[in-house]
């Protein structure tokens, strides 16, 4: 289930979670992970979507619900540097993890991606780090995890070809990675789904 919140709905969640400091506050970049709360939200989200007719308000107000439970327990604040700029510009960030996620199947390169960037690696790692919440190699990992979970999903495709496909060529390595991430091997995944 693919849920959207516009932007208004979340910054009126992050300036009731974080009031004046909601300025500073940016949602973390995470993926394979299990809460229940966000689970029980989005069950009673596709319960009232397949009634017959469904309710608006209560839609909206699920909408909310989720917008302030992923402020509280996925939003941080972010102290602005000396220099004014906390991390990489959005412009370039998203040039960047674009770029990322056209090539997941190929290796992970920091010195490749710091000159898409303009800048050191030291200083783009640091940089990537502070604007996604997580290191480019993670971040690259975190995409590739993405794809297999959608393959597995959505497809019948075996686990050792999904491996191929999300860019590893060792499917024992996959399975290692992960399982280390959802906290379950892919086939067991698959059958969850």
């Amino acid at each position: 289930m693919l849920v959207s919140l516009g932007l208004p709905l979340s910054n009126r969640a992050l300036e009731e979670v974080f009031g004046a400091d909601a300025k500073n506050a940016q949602l973390r970049d995470i993926s394979g992970f299990r809460d229940p709360a966000l689970n029980s939200l989005m069950e009673q989200l596709y319960g009232e979507l397949m009634r017959r007719k469904p309710s608006p308000l209560l839609v909206q107000g699920i909408g909310q619900a989720v917008a302030i439970h992923l402020a509280r327990a996925y939003a941080v604040t972010v102290k602005k540097s000396r220099n004014g700029s906390p991390s990489l510009p959005g412009y370039r960030l998203q040039r960047i993890t674009g770029w990322m996620a056209e090539r997941v199947d190929e290796d992970f390169d920091l010195a490749q991606l710091a000159a898409l960037a303009g800048l050191s690696k030291y200083h783009f790692h640091r940089l990537f780090k502070r604007a996604v919440g997580v290191s480019p190699s993670r971040f690259h990992t975190n995409l590739r995890m993405e794809l297999a979970r959608g393959l597995l999903r959505e497809t019948k495709k075996s686990v050792v070809d999904i491996a191929f496909e999300a860019g590893y060529a060792n499917p024992s390595h996959f399975a290692r990675l992960f399982r280390r991430q959802t906290g379950l091997c892919p086939g067991d995944y698959r059958r969850q789904r």
